[in-house]
């Protein structure tokens, strides 16, 4: 059933967002002291108008949708909500709310701070376009202004030593990715003679005949999206960026854009060129488990405490990689709720970090120790983010990590008899070994950051302020609260994702 609304909700909200950082920006001699609270005030009715879409698709069990016809060679350019794109929506506009009302408190003391925050809702406004387009260009245009602000934000508010060669390797490997998506989008127009997403998944059986053309598709649609994950070996970008980046670009940047790569990967690869992505899904998933383990050595290691959470995300975008490339109902829907998982852990887990950074400027967590007596709220607010992420219950990684894996064993018996392919078990087992190392570097950024006892020198460190608390106790509340009642995302990413295989071959 799908639904439009007499009222444009979802084009307001992006509007709102556009307009909000369009007058920051022009006024922002005047608003050098205010443009915070103002961008706070531009995101949440932004994110407030996006409550009647969410109630359409969780409550309703509906779909949200606005479209307008752009010409007639592009077609008609549109946004739609249904439970595929939900998970990673849902992520993106609460915790881009949260971000901005963190990034009131962190940059208190920075300047040309009406810059930066225009530049923030412009990117969050890029980050919602890409989850909601119906149009290969329109989808296109929204990557696209997703990253020029990002671009900005870590030229000009990154580290002051190595902020421009982190904005320029951060720019040449995204626009990589994206040449690899236009070009694949091209070669989905010259077959289907549309842009238009939903047409061509009417048209699917008839090019789904030329198994090599869709092979060739979905590998440069593949490369450009699983840039954006920082799959591994294509994810040098990624530690320094994360690392780098004003920490609430870094909550941003890991908790949602790189999470974009997935979501797409589902929307373009799975679901449309679905049976290129089933004799490709192998190789997806020993991606996936390289990556899972990568990620994972090299955060154990690092001592920037950032870095050590960047790679972690390189990790967790590996899992979520095996767990789609099994392509089942269990794996698909425990990656895709992963995202929303991911997306509030890995943004707690950068907000306590961004929040240990500004009270005691540093950033070398051998230097660090016994915060937790100092700084109680950010203290437990990260163990329950790196629990979350180690996978551990009550929280919601458990829930999405046990789903990612039993997709695997799933695919195991996808054949005819026994055990069908025994490829896929091995990967599974590795998979599931991959957690130890995560609740490894998790347990290790606990230690060396929040036990122990403390350095004299940290002796008159206390909590951060209320702007950047709050944020971390709200998404401290969301990962129990999702971890305790799981179905309230499964239960409508589950019906979606099952009828992604009445689409299959």
């Amino acid at each position: 059933m799908q639904a439009a609304f007499e009222f444009p909700f979802m084009t307001t909200s992006l509007l709102v967002l556009f307009i909000g950082g369009l007058l920051i920006y022009l006024l922002r001699g005047r608003l050098e002291k205010t443009s915070g609270k103002i961008a706070v005030g531009f995101s949440a009715f932004a994110a407030f108008l996006m409550v009647p879409p969410f109630y359409r698709v969780l409550v309703e069990g509906g779909r949200a949708a606005e479209k307008v016809t752009w010409s007639v060679v592009l077609g008609e350019f549109g946004l739609y909500l249904d439970e595929i794109a939900f998970p990673i929506t849902f992520a993106v506009v609460l915790l881009g709310f949260l971000s901005v009302v963190y990034a009131v408190g962190y940059t208190e003391h920075s300047e040309n701070k009406p810059t930066f925050f225009a530049n923030t809702l412009f990117f969050l406004m890029g980050m919602q376009g890409v989850t909601l387009a119906t149009n290969l260009i329109e989808f296109f245009i929204f990557w696209e202004l997703m990253l020029v602000p990002a671009y900005f934000l870590i030229l000009f508010w990154g580290l002051p030593e190595t902020r421009k060669r982190t904005a320029i390797k951060f720019w040449l490997y995204t626009q990589a990715g994206a040449v690899c998506i236009l070009i694949g989008f091209g070669l989905l127009y010259f077959f289907t003679g549309t842009f238009e997403l939903y047409s061509i998944l009417r048209m699917a059986p008839a090019i789904w005949s030329d198994l090599q053309l869709l092979q060739l598709i979905f590998v440069l649609l593949a490369a450009g999206f699983l840039v954006k994950m920082a799959v591994f070996p294509i994810h040098w970008w990624l530690p320094p960026v994360h690392a780098e980046a004003p920490t609430p670009i870094s909550v941003l940047l890991s908790g949602a854009m790189i999470e974009t790569g997935a979501y797409a990967l589902v929307r373009f690869g799975i679901i449309t060129l679905g049976p290129a992505a089933q004799t490709l899904s192998f190789w997806m998933g020993v991606l996936g488990v390289v990556t899972m383990f990568y990620g994972g050595a090299m955060a154990l290691v690092q001592k920037d405490i950032k870095r050590l959470l960047a790679y972690s995300s390189v990790s967790q975008m590996g899992y979520v990689l095996f767990a789609l490339g099994m392509i089942t109902t269990m794996g698909i829907s425990g990656g895709l709720f992963h995202l929303i998982n991911h997306a509030f852990s890995k943004g707690l887990l950068f907000m306590t970090a961004g929040a240990v950074i500004h009270q005691t400027h540093l950033r070398d967590v051998d230097k660090m120790g016994g915060l937790s007596n100092k700084m109680p709220i950010t203290a437990f607010a990260a163990a329950i983010g790196a629990l979350s992420i180690a996978g551990s219950p009550p929280l919601s990684g458990f829930a999405s990590e046990w789903m990612m894996f039993l997709g695997g064993f799933d695919a195991v018996l996808m054949g005819s008899g026994g055990l069908a392919r025994p490829e896929f078990f091995v990967l599974s087992i590795l998979a599931v070994s991959s957690s130890i190392v995560s609740a490894g570097y998790m347990l290790r950024y606990l230690w060396k950051v929040f036990l122990g006892p403390h350095p004299t020198e940290l002796e008159d460190v206390r909590e951060s302020s209320n702007w950047m608390t709050y944020p971390m106790i709200i998404l401290g509340v969301l990962i129990v609260l999702f971890g305790i009642f799981p179905g309230l995302a499964l239960d409508v990413i589950v019906p979606g994702v099952e009828g992604i295989a009445t689409l299959l071959p």
